[in-house]
């Protein structure tokens, strides 16, 4: 009786580490089952994220043009222009009239002198040009909405799970143990 009871008691403490071997489920730190699933894909939702978009935009200020001009006409021409013109004025006008004749004369003497004098270019033009100064800068324009994924709902072995996953899956999916 004594060999029984210690068969049995032996046959029960080395069967659950028998079957332990055997199962799919066991993990030493020797070696991992790595176990396929095929899972029932119940909902698929999209997942965005915003990206923001930047374009570069060049500022450039206009060219500034400058103009010099070296005047060399002559004074005392413009001077002898009003003279004549005042003398002209005064004779052509009336007694009541001498002083303002006078005036609107030597204005008028001195004027036309100085523009016959610019006519024939007594004085040059110089132009000058400095170039642009350009700026680059990026500007912030817009966000755009862009798909990150999805967010998987599947049934694996009558329960409910969640994952993420960069593809859109079909049907079924593929879960590792």
């Amino acid at each position: 009786m004594k060999l029984l009871i210690t068969s049995a008691i032996l046959l029960l403490a080395v069967s659950p580490l028998a079957l332990a071997k055997h199962q799919n489920n066991y993990h030493n730190s020797s070696q991992h089952s790595h176990r396929e699933f095929k899972a029932k894909v119940i909902n698929a939702t999209p997942i965005y994220k915003y990206l923001t978009v930047s374009q570069p935009q060049t500022y450039c200020e206009p060219a500034v043009i400058r103009k010099t001009y070296n005047q060399s006409h002559d004074k005392s021409a413009a001077i002898v222009g009003g003279i004549i013109g005042g003398v002209i004025g005064h004779a052509a006008s009336d007694r009541k009239h001498k002083g303002l004749g006078t005036i609107v004369g030597a204005v008028i003497g001195s004027s036309l002198v100085h523009n016959i004098d610019n006519a024939n270019n007594k004085y040059s033009r110089t132009y000058q040009t400095v170039p642009n100064s350009c700026v680059t800068r990026h500007k912030t324009s817009s966000k755009v909405r862009v798909l990150d994924g999805y967010e998987v709902t599947y049934r694996l072995q009558g329960k409910l799970y969640q994952t993420f996953s960069q593809h859109k899956p079909t049907k079924y999916i593929r879960i590792y143990d």
